[in-house]
């Protein structure tokens, strides 16, 4: 749906949703983004390696495993973008549970569009990048 007419905000409107669930429709039904398909067992994203892409799990669910913990992600999870916009390796593999559809946010066109966004965004995008990822983290240069 185009998130700026009528139409869709009256059926946001009507269907009463969160502000949460409109994003999530709206990544959802974004055309510039991919859609990507895993397979259960299928890997995700690999441990170690710097992402490419990005992933916005739409329908199923993906697990991660640390030493204590597995974690499961479902739909509106994101996978891979705060390590792909700091250039950081992932801390943990990611595998599909079951059938995973989520949409593919290439991380080259997401750096070049943190290029050009406005400092208080940008500011907001650091400080979520350091709680995903802890203070210790090197902020690139684009995002200051």
């Amino acid at each position: 749906t185009e998130a700026k007419l009528k139409s869709s905000t009256d059926f946001f409107d009507k269907k009463n949703l969160t502000s949460q669930e409109r994003l999530f429709y709206r990544v959802w039904a974004n055309e510039d983004l991919k859609l990507g398909v895993f397979e259960p067992g299928q890997v995700i994203q690999k441990k170690d390696q710097v992402p490419g892409a990005a992933f916005i799990i739409a329908l199923g669910e993906a697990i991660s495993k640390d030493e204590k913990h597995e974690y499961q992600l479902g739909p509106g999870s994101v996978i891979g973008l705060a390590e792909g916009l700091c250039e950081e390796k992932s801390r943990y593999e990611y595998k599909a549970k079951n059938v995973v559809n989520c949409k593919i946010i290439q991380l080259p066109s997401a750096m070049r569009e943190m290029q050009l966004t406005n400092t208080g965004l940008k500011g907001i995008c650091r400080m979520t990048l350091e709680r995903i990822l802890g203070t210790e983290i090197s902020i690139p240069e684009y995002m200051k």
